[in-house]
């Protein structure tokens, strides 16, 4: 194993740690906890984890052209119309999501870090780097987790346990 793919695998394992205790915490919930939010303005625990994983999706089909088919199904997760899932959804989203992200993480090298991809933002096309798009999606996924978390301890719920 290369010393890129041994760098990977050490923060793909911290990750995919992070990712099971989301699954954890979100597989014990009802759906009326699943609708909870810390706001009424703010995205309720579903609609945040639907995002995680359409935002996964979205990123690794689109940008990296990963996961194929089995990437497709989430795509639209979080568009308004979409709707709830229930915590056994969520987790299997999370798990579908995460086997691609984990299979390239295993294979990419350094030079597939480094090359490029083109993303069209608000008309505006941007030239990223593939190992760009991997960060983005991993701070994503720890941002609205902490979103998740948060709301969980603010109803009195178990949060992650990081």
């Amino acid at each position: 194993m290369s010393e890129t793919n041994e760098t990977l695998a050490f923060f793909a394992q911290g990750w995919q740690n992070y990712q099971q205790q989301l699954s954890i915490a979100l597989a014990r919930l009802s759906e009326e906890q699943l609708a909870l939010r810390a706001a009424p303005n703010l995205r309720s625990i579903n609609e945040l984890a639907r995002h995680i994983i359409s935002v996964r999706a979205g990123w690794f089909h689109f940008q990296l052209e990963e996961g194929g088919e089995n990437l497709v199904a989430f795509l639209t997760w979080s568009e308004p119309e979409s709707p709830p899932r229930s915590a056994d959804e969520l987790v299997s989203g999370l798990e579908k999501t995460w086997q691609v992200i984990q299979e390239v993480l295993g294979r990419y090298t350094l030079a597939d870090l480094q090359s490029t991809v083109q993303d069209e933002w608000e008309g505006q096309v941007y030239t990223i780097t593939r190992g760009w798009v991997i960060w983005h999606v991993l701070e994503h996924d720890l941002h609205h987790g902490g979103e998740i978390a948060y709301s969980l301890g603010m109803h009195g719920l178990t949060a992650l346990d990081i």
